[in-house]
């Protein structure tokens, strides 16, 4: 997803004027005199200006103050939302149609909208997971990048990969994913995305007392035991996953235990055969 064709017309000209003061404010490039020379230099001129600006993020608020564009007041609270940015790398998890996950190096999960074009389609999905620099915005209540994207050529094994998966589940199904830094747009997107979970709780119980009246008789098969065993650790496990999803010491030790079943099934089937 991506900004309207106006809303990313006025962040671009926001960004610029913004770029040019903290460029005028620092006499940097002092042959470039005016904002259209400024618009019209190339990508890798721009990116120097750009990280001044947010190296030295104090000029935001400065620009604000002596408001040397006479923006409106709605434009200026949106340029002096930019001091809320996050800049750092990134992991370009996946794309949504609402927008393109990006995960943090604290593990934070952000929802990012594109600006003149859709994410996706300049970074495709066959490119993901992609580590990425990048400088996070708030926009009229969305968050968007500040147009630069500097990528990095790292390949992620299976692990990595499932990490950043898990971490980005984990955020869903806590309605944790950041798709705002205005906090009531925010706290409104929290409720909305939390869902009460079913309490599993009162069926695991009834089907454990119902396991725990399995017994194998003397002389059943030999995969009587172990199987019964196996029902018993996997309701165990499932109440562990159900009463502390978080304490996964507990829930290894429960996997543990299914798994030590399953091995003495699988003895206890070749057993039949034999």
């Amino acid at each position: 997803m991506k900004l309207s064709e106006q809303d990313a017309t006025l962040f671009f000209d926001l960004m610029f004027a913004l770029q040019f003061f903290v460029k005028q404010q620092l006499e940097l490039l002092p042959e470039v005199t005016t904002i259209e020379a400024y618009r019209e230099l190339d990508g890798e001129m721009r990116m120097e200006i750009r990280d001044t600006v947010w190296e030295n993020a104090l000029l935001i608020s400065e620009y604000v103050r002596l408001n040397p564009d006479n923006l409106s007041q709605e434009q200026l609270d949106i340029v002096a939302g930019w001091q809320q940015f996050r800049s750092g790398k990134f992991v370009i998890e996946r794309h949504l149609k609402q927008y393109t996950v990006f995960i943090g190096d604290g593990n934070q999960v952000y929802g990012v909208l594109g600006l003149l074009d859709d994410i996706e389609d300049i970074i495709p999905r066959f490119a993901l997971p992609l580590y990425v620099e990048a400088v996070l915005l708030p926009f009229k209540g969305m968050i968007v990048y500040d147009g630069l994207l500097a990528s990095y050529a790292l390949t992620f094994g299976g692990g990595m990969m499932a990490s950043f998966k898990e971490t980005y589940n984990k955020a869903k199904r806590k309605g944790e994913i950041i798709v705002s830094f205005d906090t009531a747009v925010q706290a409104q997107a929290t409720a909305k995305a939390k869902k009460p979970l079913k309490d599993w709780q009162p069926t695991i119980t009834a089907l454990n007392e119902q396991a725990q009246t399995l017994r194998a008789q003397s002389g059943s098969p030999p995969s009587w035991g172990p199987a019964f065993s196996l029902v018993k650790a996997s309701l165990a496990l499932a109440e562990t996953a159900v009463t502390t999803p978080e304490d996964s010491e507990a829930l290894w030790k429960q996997y543990n235990r299914v798994v030590q079943a399953l091995n003495r099934l699988e003895d206890g089937i070749y057993r039949t055969i034999d």
